[in-house]
């Protein structure tokens, strides 16, 4: 278990032994951790990012959503949010997906070893 990046909010961790091997970022927000792949942090940051938008659903008839709904492939996420709490998960997701795909580039241009 690595440390990948932190905020007041919550942290990312590189795990080596998970229940599936696509999951192996670990976000950690209290003292809940969710196993997601690199494609369903892309896709968690997306769903943050167009949180602003108004919901059309029947229990907020247009009005804002108050949580943030998403399916990985182990289990469905539902996070209750506000202001303040979404511009920290979307620095977490952000400086997680920066740390690991800087990792990647570093590595695919031999600058750094991939031990």
């Amino acid at each position: 278990m690595e440390l990948i990046y932190k905020n007041k909010y919550g942290s990312s961790f590189s795990m080596d032994n998970v229940p599936n091997a696509k999951c192996r970022v670990q976000l950690v927000i209290g003292s809940t951790g969710i196993f997601m792949s690199e494609y369903e942090l892309n896709n968690l940051l997306e769903i943050v990012k167009n949180s602003h938008e108004p919901c059309t659903c029947e229990i907020c008839d247009g009005d804002r959503c108050n949580k943030i709904w998403t399916t990985n492939s182990l289990i469905d996420i539902c996070i209750k949010v506000d202001d303040v709490i979404l511009e920290l998960l979307e620095d977490l997701i952000l400086g997680t997906l920066f740390i690991l795909n800087m990792k990647t580039t570093l590595e695919e241009n031999k600058i750094m070893d991939s031990k």
